[in-house]
């Protein structure tokens, strides 16, 4: 179960810096995303990566901790499924509006909650 941790990390970690580093990459991602197939298939991945950070939360240093976080994503994911196109070209242009300095220090927040999963997984229990 460690390893399931140990990906939901990685892929933690790797979207976020995307965010940081390519930025411009991941706004061409977020066009994919305002479609219909787009936003179904964002919904998907946050809620297979909150059930699976959830079920190897026990297998962690910090499980309830690691558990809260799985909540957030999967309730991220239920959000996503049923945000309208409409709503979510809205909040991306929000997020457009507000430059690229804030874009690449929200996406740092991923990539701090990777390297904590990562350490709770990888560390062992007192």
């Amino acid at each position: 179960m460690k390893i399931l941790a140990l990906i939901c990390a990685a892929l933690a970690i790797l979207a976020g810096l995307v965010g940081v580093v390519f930025l411009d990459r991941l706004m061409e991602l977020a066009k994919f995303t305002l479609t219909p197939g787009g936003i179904y298939a964002a919904a998907i991945a946050r809620i297979v990566l909150g059930v699976l950070l959830f079920a190897a939360a026990k297998a962690t240093r910090t499980p309830k901790t690691i558990r809260v976080i799985a909540v957030i994503i999967l309730v991220a994911g239920v959000a996503t499924a049923l945000i309208s196109i409409e709503r979510g070209q809205m909040l991306r242009d929000w997020w457009l509006g507000l430059g690229a300095d804030t874009f690449r220090i929200a996406a740092c927040v991923p990539v701090a909650v990777g390297f904590f999963i990562a350490g709770s997984a990888l560390s062992r229990r007192a």
